[in-house]
């Protein structure tokens, strides 16, 4: 790339103010038409416009000379020279070469960078170029090209040594990048890159190599990947050996005898909770993996392993609010053992049941406000529309009395409210049914549920068929007192599986919807 001439008086790179400034681009800008070769009274340019800030006179004046020299026809060295430069009235200085081209290509003062606040600098170590404009440079290397650096993108390639060779990043290779997302961009230079997105504005910067690979290879920025943007700079660990990048969802941490792995999720929060790689872990060897078909996820460290309950479980918690997804894994353990199913095979089966388990997700108030009927007798079973943590899965209860009423939630555990205090109870379209089967038997559904008055209340609708509980949710409440004084002839459970839930008793053949 030529030199900048001597005209162009760079300023020391040492005494440059590489942070940008903030200026409109002039959009009506123009060169001069006819700019004299010396100063005329009265004549310039400068005496027929108002020469904007922060330029002066003087500057203007400087500016329209250069632009006549730069319009030299002349054959000499000097003048073919020149000719690769030009100069942006009233703004004193000329750029030239390949960052005059990148500028012109960007449309020059009425870009985003505004006019050139210097000519061309030869970096430290004449490695390559750049030129300062009021919001930004543009830095030129042989390797490179020529890009403009700018705002968040210019103040973290500054902290990182810009272009230097002792810096992290080297000289850039490409403008900014938008991403389809139109969530971020990004830069990308010699020996990394720059993000920039709405959950990190000031930006971070990876570095090429073993980390940014494992990045990449889990999706790096795009939509729905497994870590997201970057939301840190590299760190050179305590230890003297590793380095970590941190991300929206995880991290990564590399280690010159492991490689690069990313941790995320309930993984990284129990290694964060033991130290992470200063805990008795220390480095992980590997990603993670299942044994039991993503009921757990396993990741091995240097120093061991750490196990947590995998995507099939964290579902079936979604499902069940209230019971944490450890709460699943524990509840299959068991549900495995006593049936000598694997802990898979019971996990899926309650996965399938959810399908006609809950009437949608998100709504936290379903249903219309409605005073609750009068029982036709007691032992008859109400439904009405619930959501707990946006589930709607519904709620049940049974009629003890023609005013109160047998539950269980999560605030009460099992408990018998009174349905006409205050005028009446108002409930979320409550649907109203008697069950199929004798008085008698309703009348012994009632005095179970009685029985189990003050129990605690159990999340798990999943796997909730336990007759004699120590404690119940509403429908396993509801089901449970015609199921066990019926020795099993009356179940509500309208589809069998492992669980009960409220929908299953509303459309049970047993449960008769009042006319």
């Amino acid at each position: 790339m030529p030199a900048a001439p001597a005209a162009d008086q760079p300023v020391a790179p040492d005494d440059l103010e590489r942070s940008s400034k903030t200026a409109e681009p002039d959009l009506d800008w123009r060169p001069t038409e006819n700019p004299k070769s010396t100063i005329v009274p009265g004549q310039m340019r400068s005496d027929r416009e108002e020469v904007p800030a922060p330029f002066t006179k003087e500057d203007a004046d400087k500016a329209e000379m250069l632009e006549a020299q730069q319009r030299s026809t002349s054959g000499t060295s000097r003048m073919s020279l020149l000719a690769t430069c030009q100069t942006y009235w009233p703004s004193p200085y000329s750029v030239c070469g390949d960052i005059r081209d990148k500028y012109n290509s960007l449309g020059g003062p009425a870009s985003f960078l505004s006019f050139p606040t210097s000519g061309n600098i030869v970096n430290p170590g004449n490695t390559g170029e750049r030129v300062t404009f009021l919001n930004g440079p543009i830095y030129w290397s042989a390797a490179g090209g020529a890009h403009p650096v700018v705002n968040s993108f210019l103040n973290r390639w500054g902290i990182h040594g810009y272009e230097a060779a002792t810096g992290m990043l080297g000289y850039p290779t490409t403008d900014e990048i938008v991403h389809a997302d139109g969530v971020g961009r990004r830069q990308e230079f010699q020996r990394g890159a720059i993000y920039v997105a709405f959950q990190n504005a000031i930006g971070s910067a990876i570095r090429n190599g073993l980390i940014r690979d494992r990045w990449n290879a889990v999706g790096a920025h795009e939509p729905g990947s497994l870590l997201g943007y970057p939301i840190q700079d590299p760190v050179d660990l305590p230890d003297g050996q590793g380095r970590m990048s941190r991300f929206e969802r995880g991290v990564i941490y590399w280690h010159p005898t492991t490689g690069a792995w990313d941790v995320s999720g309930a993984i990284l929060d129990k290694w964060a909770q033991s130290g992470y790689e200063a805990g008795p872990q220390k480095y992980p060897t590997g990603q993670p993996y299942s044994t039991d078909g993503d009921v757990t996820l396993q990741q091995n460290f240097q120093a061991g392993s750490i196990t947590v309950p995998g995507p099939k479980a964290q579902e079936l918690a979604l499902w069940n609010p209230g019971a944490t997804a450890d709460d699943i894994v524990q509840e299959a353990q068991r549900l495995a053992t006593e049936l000598s199913l694997t802990i898979t095979d019971v996990v899926n089966m309650g996965l399938t049941e959810i399908a006609g388990a809950a009437e949608g997700l998100g709504d936290p108030d379903p249903g219309v406000d409605t005073i609750m009927p009068t029982p036709r007798g007691p032992g008859d079973i109400f439904y009405s529309k619930a959501a707990t943590a946006r589930v709607s899965h519904g709620h049940n209860g049974i009629f003890a009395t023609m005013t109160h009423s047998v539950e269980a939630n999560n605030n009460n555990g099992v408990y018998i409210i009174d349905n006409t205090t205050g005028g009446g109870r108002i409930m979320k379209s409550p649907e109203m049914f008697w069950v199929d089967t004798s008085s008698s038997m309703r009348q012994s559904a009632i005095d179970f549920a009685l029985s189990k008055i003050g129990l605690g209340y159990n999340a798990q609708f999943w796997s909730n068929k336990v007759v004699d509980a120590v404690a119940y949710n509403c429908s396993a409440l509801v089901w449970a007192a015609f199921y066990g004084p019926s020795n099993g002839a009356v179940d509500l459970d309208a589809d069998g599986g492992l669980g009960v839930w409220p929908l299953d008793i509303k459309h049970s053949p047993l449960a008769i919807p009042y006319p």
